[in-house]
């Protein structure tokens, strides 16, 4: 019945399945799109992969060729060995979150010594930038250098809203900029800060409810997973001749479409344990100055 089939029709649905393994891997671990204005550049991915994965990912695939003489299932367990660490988790979204953590503490750090002290509004940026969270400390250490280098207070404000690049981090660089540049009320600063440092942890909360329900989504994909790959053994082992069809190349070919579909619901439960990058609308610079 397999040979059969048209090849006209077996190449179409070929080629329809690769595009869209293609595409549903780049969604599930690609870098998520961020704007123009964010200096992060973007990771490849094969970044990350070790030697020794790749021996292991190599023996894998290897030995469910030997075992099933299924050239597609012996890539795709490759695959899958290869890339076993970023399937199920996510380094970014953790790293984004430490981020967001510390750009909380950067502006709890700022707001408590506005209210307990006399210094301005560049004073304080200074003494808050001496003692960094660890999550944002080189953009902080790098806003002080720049300071005793000369760099004129709004500049180097603007270079670490970029470095940040953070909606939240735009909006305080932006307001402590209107202060410095006299464009507003320095009573007004504490307030902002205070408003923004209470969002930002606002946001910290949520993400951790975020994260429990992500932890859902990687045990459906654990169990997918290993739900298909004892049914798969066991039907080459125990099915008799019932597999035998795929042994041929067309045979091989019409595997793509259940390990398509397969593949697919893992990848897309992998796509729902992202975070969305919130996205920047404008830089700080434009923003003051419009």
């Amino acid at each position: 019945m397999l040979a059969a089939a048209p090849p006209a029709a077996v190449a179409v649905a070929a080629s329809a399945l690769v595009l869209m393994a293609v595409f549903a891997a780049g969604r599930a671990f690609g870098t998520p799109p961020t704007t123009a204005t964010s200096n992060t550049p973007g990771r490849s991915p094969l970044q990350g992969l070790s030697g020794n994965r790749l021996a292991a990912a190599a023996a894998a695939g290897v030995l469910v060729l030997l075992a099933t003489r299924w050239l597609v299932l012996a890539l795709l367990v490759a695959a899958f060995v290869a890339f076993w660490g970023r399937l199920l988790h996510d380094g970014g979204a953790l790293l984004e979150r430490q981020r967001i953590e510390g750009i909380a503490k950067w502006l709890e750090d700022l707001r408590d010594t506005l209210r307990g002290s006399s210094m301005g509004a560049e004073e304080a940026l200074q003494h808050v930038a001496l003692r960094p969270p660890e999550a944002i400390a080189t953009p902080l250490r790098t806003f002080a250098q720049r300071r005793r280098q000369g760099f004129r207070t709004e500049d180097a404000l603007a270079d670490l809203a970029d470095d940040l690049a953070h909606p939240t981090a735009d909006a305080a660089v932006a307001a402590i900029r209107l202060v410095i540049g006299g464009s507003t009320s320095a009573g007004r600063l504490y307030n902002t800060v205070n408003a923004l440092a209470a969002a930002a942890r606002d946001e910290v909360t949520a993400r951790e409810r975020i994260d429990r329900t992500r932890a859902i989504y990687q045990s459906s994909m654990k169990r997918l997973i290993v739900i298909g790959a004892v049914l798969v053994a066991y039907l080459q082992f125990a099915g008799g001749d019932l597999l035998r069809p795929y042994d041929s190349p067309v045979g091989q070919v019409v595997l793509l479409l259940p390990l398509g579909m397969w593949v697919g619901c893992v990848l897309w439960l992998r796509s729902l344990c992202r975070y969305d990058q919130p996205g920047r609308s404008a830089r700080v610079a434009t923003e003051v100055t419009a």
